[in-house]
């Protein structure tokens, strides 16, 4: 019998699953979507980052499963893009620059080996 006080949003979970499962998501998008909701109502933040760390070296890496390499890269991406962003800012020291250079070429060659990956 679950505590009454949990009844919200064990019954909220339950609607969101319930959505997702209804709307044809991938699983790998509804496990990571039940970390996230596990996550915040355990008031550990990091559990959604754990997992998702865990799936993309399982699922990902080891597996090759396209959507989850897909979400990576889309992520990774978007970071690229704003450390570019920053890269061309002029008023960053020459050794900042240095070291948000190291972070583009660190985030072009995790985008080409996880491509790499996701196309074997």
């Amino acid at each position: 019998m679950i505590d009454k006080k949990f009844f919200g949003a064990v019954e909220e979970l339950r609607i969101k699953l319930t959505n997702l499962i209804n709307t044809g998501k991938p699983p790998i998008e509804i496990v990571l979507e039940l970390a996230k909701a596990i996550g915040e109502l355990s008031g550990e933040d990091s559990y959604y980052q754990t997992t998702r760390e865990q799936i993309l070296a399982v699922y990902g890496i080891a597996l090759h499963d396209k959507f989850i390499l897909d979400d990576e890269l889309f992520k990774i991406k978007a970071r690229l893009k704003k450390i570019y962003i920053a890269y061309e800012n002029p008023e960053f020291t020459e050794e900042e620059h240095i070291r948000i250079g190291y972070a583009l070429e660190t985030h072009k060659k995790e985008i080409k080996r996880l491509e790499r990956i996701k196309n074997s």
